[in-house]
């Protein structure tokens, strides 16, 4: 990864982390103290469900027939942005998995992070985001493999990436404590992703006049 990337990673990171701690602290009820690891393990939370945000709407602009009426940032910089974001998104969720994992609190532990169903603590929605980083994984390993080991077939894999967000989005809801203080934030993010994707599909929809000229 180049410095300009580089740059990229931190900023993001940074933002993102702050964006998650900070929405815990004002819209959670829970305290700093003996609360600490639930806490950052939110915060981690919060801010890897923004990356993987930002990661799919990276995505979906890259494919998207409005992207060619702007000429910057180039595709190489968009590219290396959505490979940064992903890394990123790893990255948080990888802290939040090892802090809730760490707090007896929590009622997570290592056996119900990873294996869907065996938390203590709302084992369905956290079932769900176990699934959803396998998937993940899945879908990261696939794409860094694209053009090499498995030639195109990564792409239907890549097309997984929407399950992947749908399954985050439902444990984002139904596994946090404080989803109605933080519901703007769900609306508001799921809603703008929703509308970009209908808004790629119908751009790339030829016009009704062209297939009605179309011999």
């Amino acid at each position: 990864m180049t410095a300009r990337p580089m740059s990229w990673a931190v900023a993001t990171a940074g933002g993102t982390a702050g964006l998650g701690y900070a929405a815990t602290r004002v819209f959670g009820s829970h305290h700093v103290g003996r609360m600490l690891p639930w806490v950052l393990g939110r915060g981690l939370g919060i801010a890897g469900y923004l990356c993987l945000v930002a990661l799919t709407a990276a995505g979906l602009w890259l494919r998207h027939p409005w992207r060619t009426r702007w000429r910057r940032p180039a595709v190489e910089a968009q590219l290396r942005l959505h490979a940064a974001l992903a890394a990123l998104t790893l990255g948080t969720v990888v802290g939040h998995i090892v802090a809730l994992v760490l707090d007896t609190y929590a009622g997570v532990g290592l056996t119900g992070a990873v294996v869907p169903g065996a938390a203590s603590y709302r084992p369905i929605p956290t079932a769900l985001g176990t699934v959803s980083l396998y998937l993940g994984l899945l879908v990261g390993v696939s794409a860094a493999l694209a053009g090499r080991i498995i030639g195109r077939a990564w792409l239907p894999v890549h097309r997984l990436a929407v399950a992947v967000l749908a399954l985050v989005w439902l444990h984002a809801v139904l596994a946090g404590s404080d989803t109605t203080r933080l519901a703007p934030l769900y609306l508001t993010t799921g809603g703008g992703l929703v509308a970009l994707a209908v808004t790629r599909r119908l751009a790339a929809s030829p016009a009704p006049e062209a297939l009605g000229a179309a011999p």
